[in-house]
């Protein structure tokens, strides 16, 4: 049995460590951010060639939103798993 509030905070933990380093390419290697987000997203243009700025309200709305729905998910995940692991 796992517990899923740790495993959720663990989680929410590791997400937004990948958020914050990611926005530090952002800021460091725009280009190279670009290119490994078109190829995660099989050649999908952006429209912006990397040239577009975050703002600080931005960059802490994201990390909120991804926050909470790495939480909520991976809590929910883990709570089914528990159920279904008890059967």
């Amino acid at each position: 049995m796992l517990n899923s509030k740790a495993f959720a905070n663990a989680i929410t933990i590791v997400s937004l460590t990948v958020y914050v380093v990611c926005r530090v390419l952002a800021q460091i290697a725009p280009g190279f951010l670009l290119k490994v987000s078109r190829s995660w997203f099989h050649t999908f243009d952006w429209g912006i060639n990397g040239q577009t700025q975050m703002d600080l309200g931005t960059f802490i709305f994201g990390a909120v939103v991804l926050g909470l729905l790495s939480w909520v998910t991976t809590y929910a995940t883990i709570e089914l798993y528990n159920k279904f692991a008890k059967k």
